[in-house]
């Protein structure tokens, strides 16, 4: 049994956040993160300038309502559950009645360009005067300060500047984005963790800090293990960089891997890595008695290995795979995926918004609620205790204006101290692999936690062999993959199954505040270390499990990675071109996704216990998470039945809106339109563009009535240029526009330079290595990458002797046994 879930609506309980008051000036840079503190139980006050937030004219649009406040599902999303305050803060006034709701506010959250608060006497340094508790939350493009800094900007120009768009896309054609803008959110469900983190800070201060959230380096750390390849196998990933229009990648000659295949009502993805996908479908081919009897001969499980051996020929393997190909094409979406779960499968369906809309894992979980009449994507995760929860819809224009005149005391400070890292004390029994769990547990460390990082040599965390490797060089010490996920933790190497590994690892939760795991839903219970067995007595406990689909429902079992929970959850199938099946989004990614709203639970939980002294149960969905950087596509089918296609570089907001080819090999340059103002500068600047004189075409739909020929335009004047001039040309002038930078450009990137982004760690095995830093900017407890992640069970003799307390005879008696393997 799992711990009883508060249910959505209980009014007896509160979200771990209540009592604490957000102040929400943010535009479309931000908005999510208010958005992500009203789930957890804030007071969130959105400050509209008159007239409202141009987020209230976003698209899409519940049809018909194009002309409403109201009208528009960006807003829907973005600004659920907040309360509306009208204010003109350019006026003196304005200001004054702003300065008196952050005086007994908790949290600031602002976007504007740096330097436009202050001027108006709203940054930081005046504000902490008038609130020393404040938490002041700046999301801009660049950082406050750096060499880019007041370059114009979109979601597409910054997934750019930070390396995704380059990884995108098919190899003959031009990268492509996310097929709705992602930037934005990234950056939002970071500040609103970060926020959380020093939220738990200002607990034991009792003083605030100013938080500097780089949207280019939030989309870095969407890279994956791209960012490792140019230090370590000094190139860029294999496919992409000057090769990304050449022959797919070949592992083994005569083998040419495809991962998209088309089935009876879609295309559903199969990961052909080890072969235990293709044998899964030839044996369920078997059982219906339609494979070959040719094929019944041959075993492609292992199969790379297999062919190295001369065990399998690669005609061999390709025929099986060719019949594969055929058997799926007779299956539907919902077959497939019911044959991945019940087997273990890495196949997953890639599923549109209608397919999302109808996922029985979704239903049975409760996971849909409809507000205001539009069903609404649900809790981004499950909390035993203190529950995400949807209170209300996005707010009428100025309906909170009455909190104006209920004045909030500023907060009582306790006693003003040393100002350590925040989660110092703070101890964590880290039982997470691959992804999503060590990216949250690693947020702890980097803070401050003492985290041991538990493995065995007898099941290899996948990124143990997972490339780029330092030199080139595979061995699972020498994988930088692993070590940028985990810095700042302690290694144990513990065999959980055997008597004495059990033993550790109850000993080791017993010393723990916090507990992670990312193992397959039933694991724990099976080792006897789930949350029922050790919360028993230990009322103060946290624990967070992290899978694709959560731990409940009947795909509780399904494993795999953020590719298929891209698939799973939509953001796959409107990536690529709508002449073509989807291309999907780079890598796993919704690994990075998930543990940004993780980290928002976990520090939200770790506030809350703070005040009431009890823990809880955290159950992090990695899909029913993901789907929030989809929802407005997702109300756009609740509301108007419309299934978002990919989109190749269509946008709902801009034209041109594009990534075209410039001098060089696969070099590109991103350059997106907005605003007639920016129309009218990109006008100037590209003689092609000529004809489009009039003021008419300051409108977006009539650039869109002519895109193919303003992009035609655009892509001979930027055929024969340099990208990099062709974007400072370009910003120059207002127009928003960035280089594709490939994971290898980073690192001469001026902006990251400056902000010291990619921080030098000398790893026991690897020796000095760059690792990626820190999106946000501490003011005053900063993040620090104490050091890498750690080499198998390096730490184990400090972990058993000095944290747990074991003699050295316990310790030789429990590697005698094999439990420290």
């Amino acid at each position: 049994m799992l711990p009883a879930m508060t249910a959505a609506g209980d009014a007896a309980a509160a979200g771990p956040l209540d009592g604490v008051r957000v102040i929400d000036l943010a535009d479309a840079r931000a908005q999510l993160a208010g958005r992500v503190l009203a789930d957890l139980g804030a007071e969130v006050i959105t400050v509209e300038p008159p007239g409202g937030s141009p987020s209230r004219r976003r698209p899409p649009f519940d049809d018909g309502r194009e002309d409403d406040p109201d009208g528009s599902l960006y807003w829907a999303s973005v600004a659920l559950g907040k309360r509306s305050i009208v204010l003109d803060i350019s006026d003196e006034a304005g200001r004054e009645r702003l300065r008196g709701l952050l005086e007994g506010a908790d949290i600031f959250i602002e976007s504007a360009d740096p330097g436009v608060l202050e001027s108006l006497g709203l940054g930081y340094e005046a504000l902490r005067e008038l609130n020393p508790a404040l938490i002041y939350v700046s999301v801009t493009p660049w950082g406050q300060d750096g060499p880019l800094v007041g370059r114009p900007v979109t979601d597409l120009t910054l997934e750019a500047a930070g390396g995704l768009l380059s990884l995108q896309g098919d190899g003959d054609r031009p990268p492509v984005p996310v097929g709705y803008p992602q930037a934005s959110f990234h950056a939002g469900v970071q500040a609103a963790a970060d926020a959380l983190i020093a939220l738990n800070e200002r607990q034991h201060s009792g003083l605030g800090q100013h938080l500097d959230v780089s949207m280019q380096a939030a989309v870095v750390w969407t890279l994956m293990n791209a960012t490792g390849y140019p230090p370590n196998e000094h190139r860029d990933p294999p496919g992409r960089g000057d090769d990304r229009a050449g022959p797919p990648v070949q592992r083994i000659p005569g083998v040419t891997l495809r991962t998209m295949i088309d089935c009876a009502d879609g295309v559903t993805y199969m990961n052909p890595a080890g072969g235990g996908a293709l044998a899964g479908v030839l044996r369920w081919a078997d059982g219906e008695g339609v494979l070959p009897a040719a094929l019944r001969e041959i075993d492609v499980e292992g199969w790379p290995l297999m062919i190295q051996a001369g065990a399998l020929t690669a005609e061999q393997y390709n025929e099986a795979f060719d019949f594969a190909v055929d058997f799926i094409a007779g299956k539907t979406k919902r077959e497939l995926q019911q044959f991945a779960v019940e087997h273990s499968l890495l196949v997953a369906p890639i599923y549109t918004a209608l397919d999302i809309a109808d996922d029985h894992q979704l239903a049975a979980r409760d996971y849909w609620q409809t507000i205001d009449g539009r069903r609404h994507p649900g809790r981004f995760a499950l909390m035993s205790r203190t529950p995400v929860e949807l209170k209300r819809g996005a707010p009428a224009l100025d309906e909170g204006r009455a909190l104006l005149d209920q004045p909030r005391k500023r907060r009582s400070l306790p006693a003003r101290g040393k100002r350590p890292q925040t989660f110092d004390g703070l101890k964590v029994a880290d039982f997470t692999w691959v992804g999503v769990g060590p990216l949250i547990v690693k947020a702890l460390a980097d803070h401050g936690a003492e985290v041991v990082h538990v493995e065995s040599s007898t099941r290899l965390d996948v990124l143990r062999n997972a490339p780029p490797f330092k030199d080139g060089e595979s061995h699972i010490d020498n994988a930088q993959f692993m070590a940028n996920f985990n810095t700042s933790k302690s290694g144990l190497a513990l065999n959980l199954v055997t008597e004495g590994g059990h033993e550790i690892a109850r000993e080791l939760i017993e010393w723990s505040d916090v507990v992670a795991e990312s193992f397959t839903p039933g694991t724990m219970k099976k080792l006897g270390l789930d949350w029922e067995t050790i919360s028993e007595g230990r009322p103060e406990l946290i624990m967070l499990s992290s899978c694709l689909r959560g731990q409940t429902g009947p795909e509780r079992s399904y494993g795999g990675f953020g590719t298929q929970g891209a698939a799973l959850a939509g953001l796959h199938q409107i990536t690529g071109w709508p002449d073509r099946p989807p291309a999907g989004p780079w890598g796993a990614y919704t690994d990075f996704i998930a543990p940004r709203y993780g980290v928002a639970a976990l520090a939200a939980a770790l506030y809350e216990r703070e005040r009431s002294g009890l823990g809880q149960y955290i159950d992090l969905s990695q899909v029913e998470a993901a789907i929030h950087f989809m929802e407005p596509l997702m109300l756009d089918y609740a509301v108007n039945g419309r299934v978002a296609p990919p989109a190749g570089h269509d946008s709902l907001t801009a034209c041109p809106h594009g990534v075209y080819a410039t001098a060089g090999t696969e070099r590109y340059v991103a350059i997106a339109v907005e605003s007639a103002e920016q129309w009218r500068a990109l006008r100037e600047a590209v003689p092609g563009l000529a004809a489009f004189e009039g003021a008419q075409f300051d409108a977006l739909a009539a650039r869109l009535a002519e895109r193919t020929t303003i992009d035609g335009a655009i892509s001979e004047w930027c055929a024969d240029r340099e990208a990099a001039a062709i974007a400072e040309q370009l910003c120059a002038a207002g127009v928003p526009a960035s280089a594709v930078l490939r994971p290898s450009d980073l690192y001469e990137d001026a902006q990251l330079t400056h902000r010291g982004f990619f921080v030098t760690l000398d790893h026991s095995v690897m020796g000095p290595t760059p690792y990626d830093g820190p999106v946000t900017h501490f003011s005053e407890t900063p993040a620090k990458l104490h050091r890498p992640g750690p080499a198998l069970g390096e730490h184990t003799q400090y972990v058993l002797s000095e944290l747990l307390g074991l003699s050295s005879d316990a310790i030789a008696a429990h590697a005698a046994a094999g439990a420290l393997s």
